[in-house]
């Protein structure tokens, strides 16, 4: 007996040390302070709050063939800050200090790698990422906000340079009686990385699916409170205006390529995705909106020593007549593509809320539009040294479409920042903002917006 007892706990302790489990992730907190978010349209004009967030990523490898990744979020805010249910992009969460309904430790993600001879399976609750992010983004970076998660069966073939996959996804589930009210996305790719050539590229076609009885709910006609929500031009404070004004795709076809190359100090690429089918029966006249839109995203840097230049430019198509049953917007642009501390980053003028994170480009058409948007965004970096660098960009935004009573012009910003790496993984940071308003803000004669934010970072 005693021998048998000896040789289970000799084969238990075997078993139970061949598994380890690693921990990484990110604490990130910012003061952030805001002088006329509202342009002078009548509300409270100064906006500040302190915010936080924490994300921990155990992983626990089983062996070299099997592995169990996942995330979890320490505290969400589920009032104040991005969460799970913002359209377009599964909000990372986070918590504004001082909100008493705050969320505790919540599993985001949690998915199985199988590693064999024949490719690598995976199958849980899973990030993608694709290109430069126009439509997928992992949003693994601490400043991300919004996150592209998949309920989702991948299988992945790398021979050589080039990984071909396919994946069948469900990122909406609500029923188990048939598919009456589930999404069903088909994922086929190639791509080809070639860390000695410095180039990187693929091409993808993801077939969408989702059921009629969804419309109300994408069509954002609900919003978080309940109740009808009315259009957002005439009360924005109990709609979130991008649901309002996005008419997602019902039964769509998504193309994208993209492109990444290095020469020497000069990279440069771009990614550009085409969206077509049928999207929602906005206008609710019982026939199903024709679709046709593009997203088109370039970038170059160029590095010398330690100074770095850089531009993106972006063009995101919009609508200017939702109701005539054709819609060309690009609605599946991912919501981490949000440049600037003040345009990207908060609702401004009429849109103006007491919340945190969840601005827009596209949100600032005339009622029934989808206003689309075009930027372009230079800057420059330079490190000081080891720990200290410093960055000035300038961010000019338009809408790519507007009616004719509307006014493209969204405003010029300029942002500069300053951070200080005080040990390896842990930094500080400054960040001055001012936006010149446009008058495409929907505002007569819109003020002036300034912003300031100060931020921690932790990484493990």
């Amino acid at each position: 007996m005693k021998k048998l007892i000896v040789l289970f706990l000799g084969y238990f302790s075997v078993a139970v040390f061949g598994v380890s489990m690693n921990f990484h992730g990110n604490f990130r907190a910012e003061g952030t302070y805001y002088k006329n978010a509202d342009l002078g349209s009548g509300s409270n004009d100064v906006k500040q709050f302190i915010g936080a967030r924490g994300l921990l990523n155990p992983d626990i490898i089983i062996d070299d063939h099997f592995s169990i990744r996942s995330q979890w979020s320490l505290l969400t805010s589920p009032v104040f800050t991005p969460n799970g249910g913002v359209p377009l992009g599964v909000g990372q969460g986070g918590w504004i200090f001082g909100d008493v309904q705050s969320l505790n430790l919540q599993l985001s993600r949690a998915w199985l790698e199988w590693t064999s001879d024949f490719g690598v399976f995976r199958i849980g609750r899973m990030p993608f990422s694709w290109g430069y992010g126009l439509v997928w983004d992992a949003g693994n970076q601490t400043w991300d906000d919004f996150q592209t998660t998949y309920d989702r069966l991948e299988y992945r073939l790398h021979l050589g340079n080039i990984i071909g996959a396919l994946a069948y996804s469900k990122p909406r589930k609500l029923s188990v009686l048939g598919n009456s009210n589930d999404s069903e996305f088909y994922t086929v790719y190639l791509q080809y990385r070639n860390p000695e050539m410095e180039v990187e590229g693929g091409i993808l076609y993801e077939k969408q699916e989702r059921s009629t009885s969804q419309n109300a709910d994408l069509r954002g006609d609900r919003p978080p409170g309940g109740g009808v929500s009315p259009n957002p031009l005439n009360d924005p404070a109990n709609s979130y205006p991008l649901s309002n004004k996005t008419p997602y795709a019902r039964s769509n076809d998504v193309v994208n390529v993209y492109l990444k190359k290095t020469m020497g100090r000069l990279t440069m690429g771009g990614e550009l995705a085409w969206l077509s089918g049928e999207a929602i029966d906005y206008n609710g006249n019982g026939t199903p909106d024709s679709l046709n839109g593009l997203g088109v995203l370039l970038s170059a840097s160029y590095e010398i020593h330690t100074v770095k230049g850089f531009i993106d430019a972006l063009y995101v198509s919009g609508d200017a007549n939702l109701n005539d049953d054709n819609n060309n917007g690009f609605v599946l642009m991912n919501r981490n593509r949000r440049p600037g501390l003040i345009l990207g980053r908060e609702l401004l003028g009429p849109y103006y809320g007491n919340n945190a994170g969840l601005g827009s480009l596209l949100v600032y058409g005339d009622a029934d539009t989808y206003s689309g948007v075009i930027y372009v965004r230079p800057g420059v970096r330079i490190e000081w040294s080891k720990s200290w660098a410093s960055a000035l960009e300038i961010i000019y935004a338009q809408k790519a479409t507007v009616s004719a009573t509307d006014t493209k012009n969204l405003g010029l910003e300029v942002d500069f920042g300053t951070d200080y790496s005080v040990y390896r993984n842990f930094d500080l940071g400054a960040k001055l903002g001012y936006l010149f308003a446009g008058a495409g803000l929907r505002v007569g004669a819109p003020k002036n917006v300034f912003a300031l934010s100060m931020t921690a970072s932790l990484t493990f």
